[in-house]
């Protein structure tokens, strides 16, 4: 896997332009870059010089194979048909909703996909307010945010998905094994002592809840599996969910814990969490052994960012949720493992 710099990005997302049919020289704008490089371009092509907004991904390498990738947008393409407020994909030459560049760069290969611009009217909240407790956030936004995800869930099951090739499941393996999906938030170096204990005996018991919870099709199936505050969109038409980089079968109840986890140190959490919970049931029930399982899941969601973290050091954001997240997760480990 190469790492690339915005020099690097900004070459191969014009490549792509061009594969897209769009002037390579069309100018970019860098939204996003962790993951993935995101730019923003407008087109004025058309006879009436219509301006059309659009968004360019530049996957970082390897993270997923083409099969993988494809899988992705099939899903998004799913939920689309079932009405779901999701982006809308670009078709490249080929038929697919992405092209493959750079075989010439010295890069090497990379998968870039084009989707239409959502107009963003205002900030759904970030993780680092929701951590430090200055988010202002609405809790009947919260509760949009539930019925939101509710909506994504029934609609997988209407439509009939299933998954095309397996990727990195949020399974409890994958969340909670010998090899996390996203890596061991035990390697974190300043987790030591009396902390480390508890954050160990409290893996062991996220593994027996989470065992005996089980995964019956009513609460594990396709889910978002990346539902934080900056992949949810204000529009003119509601809240539109973006980013299915992370998509993979794993526990409904991820995706609620995805939803709330970094408003945890909020001083309105219980608020939030209730509104939250609210909004989801108005559009998909939940029965009393989903709630008794999420502290557990939220405890999981709260070390899958760990493991992220501990293969990352010295980059901004994990050394941020290494200074920050991590004591917020020590107290929900002492906390789950005293109840």
């Amino acid at each position: 896997m190469t790492s690339v710099d915005l020099t690097a990005a900004t070459a191969l997302a014009r490549e792509a332009l061009e594969t897209f049919g769009f002037d390579p020289d069309t100018p970019l704008t860098l939204l996003k870059n962790r993951e993935n490089f995101v730019f923003s371009l407008t087109d004025t092509r058309g006879e009436d010089n219509a301006s059309t907004r659009y968004v360019l991904r530049v996957h970082r390498q390897g993270y997923h194979s083409d099969a993988e990738l494809a899988c992705e947008l099939d899903f998004v393409r799913a939920l689309h048909g079932e009405g779901v407020a999701v982006p809308s994909f670009l078709h490249s030459p080929d038929g697919r909703g992405f092209c493959t560049v750079g075989h010439n760069h010295p890069a090497g290969a990379h998968q870039v996909d084009m989707q239409l611009l959502l107009e963003n009217h205002g900030n759904f909240g970030d993780e680092r307010t929701g951590v430090d407790g200055s988010a202002s956030i609405d809790p009947a936004d919260f509760a949009a945010l539930g019925r939101l995800a509710a909506e994504v869930h029934n609609a997988t099951e209407r439509s009939g998905y299933t998954m095309a090739v397996p990727r990195d499941d949020w399974d409890l393996d994958g969340l909670v094994g010998t090899e996390p999906a996203w890596g061991d938030p035990l390697r974190i170096a300043e987790l030591v002592g009396e902390d480390r204990a508890a954050v160990e005996a409290a893996i062991l018991r996220i593994r027996e809840q989470l065992t005996a919870y089980g995964t019956p099709k009513n609460r594990f199936g396709p889910i978002h599996s990346d539902l934080t505050p900056e992949n949810v969109l204000r529009t003119g038409a509601g809240l539109v969910l973006i980013d299915f980089d992370d998509f993979a079968a794993g526990w409904h109840l991820f995706d609620l814990a995805t939803a709330i986890h970094f408003y945890t140190p909020h001083p309105r959490y219980a608020e939030y969490r209730d509104a939250l919970f609210a909004g989801y049931e108005s559009g998909r029930p939940l029965d009393p052994a989903d709630h008794a399982a999420f502290p557990a899941m939220l405890l999981a969601r709260a070390l899958t960012y760990l493991g992220w973290a501990a293969d990352r050091r010295g980059e901004d954001t994990p050394e941020w949720l290494v200074a920050r997240v991590l004591p917020n997760t020590v107290r929900l480990a002492r906390e789950f493992i005293a109840d």
